[in-house]
């Protein structure tokens, strides 16, 4: 079994970033895990591309070990400030990005302003290009927030109203499992509330992000699963077809199992 690396911490005006550092190669590679993960998902990824790479695997806010010290929302200049006092610290000029899922998101958002230091953006089944009609309802506005958090403590009645839309066609039978897993515990809920309307602001420009790709040719490469109903491949076209140039693989998975579908194709076809 790969060894998981240990935590480490770095402190950005008070609120604390844990991260995982894998690998001891010459060029680095910021990784962001999905919703309800932590960094330890790029555990395979990062002793795949250990010669080549240094992984730093960080946990998003209220993910791992990660603790957000402001009762504000997380902006996109925020967190690009953030990124931008880590890469100081670690004394890094040049980097890579890989983004799973919610992680893709905040990849997304450093392509606005870092494009010009990325060799390449890793995007595996993309969140943040393409809006859910259901995380437009439960954030956008105050009686949204209020009806998500309602909904949220009586589970019994979202449990029968997902069920009903699952019923009749409206919501995937695998996202409604998701859905379930994710939501199971209190702690959970929390995280997800937490989750969908504190990053709400994450929301990163395709025409920004897409001319600063293009302008500095860094390599794009793509990851979706057929089976996947979380984040359908559908969701990353708006950005794809933006962009001069990319790679897309579509793999026959569904949306869990794609990182370490990534780790054993990058085994093969190094980046």
């Amino acid at each position: 079994m790969t060894p998981v690396a240990k935590v480490e911490f770095f402190e950005f005006r008070g609120s604390l970033i844990s991260f995982r550092r894998y690998g001891h190669g010459p060029m680095a590679l910021l990784a962001f895990h999905g919703f309800g993960q932590s960094s330890d998902v790029y555990t395979q990824v990062g002793q795949t591309l250990r010669e080549r790479f240094t992984v730093y695997a960080l946990d998003l806010f209220y993910h791992g070990e990660s603790s957000y010290a402001d009762d504000h929302l997380i902006t996109k200049s925020y967190w690009q400030g953030l990124v931008d006092a880590f890469l100081r610290t670690m004394a890094i000029d040049r980097f890579s990005v890989m983004g799973f899922s919610l992680g893709g998101r905040f990849a997304l958002a450093l392509a606005e302003t870092l494009a010009d230091r990325l060799d390449q953006l890793i995007l595996i089944a993309p969140d943040g290009i393409t809006r859910s009609p259901w995380y437009r309802l439960a954030t956008s506005s105050a009686p949204g927030r209020w009806l998500f958090r309602f909904f949220l403590q009586h589970m019994t009645l979202l449990s029968s109203i997902g069920h009903g839309l699952t019923a009749v066609g409206l919501l995937h039978r695998t996202a409604m499992r998701f859905a379930e897993n994710a939501m199971g515990t209190a702690e959970q809920r929390t995280q997800v509330y937490q989750s969908w309307t504190k990053f709400r602001l994450i929301r990163p420009d395709l025409n920004v992000v897409s001319q600063a790709l293009d302008q500095h040719s860094v390599r794009v490469r793509v990851f979706t699963g057929y089976f996947d109903r979380i984040v359908p491949g559908t969701y990353a076209q708006p950005l794809l077809v933006r962009l001069r140039s990319y790679e897309l693989t579509v793999q026959k998975a569904g949306h869990n199992r794609l990182v370490d579908q990534v780790g054993a194709i990058l085994a093969e076809r190094p980046l």
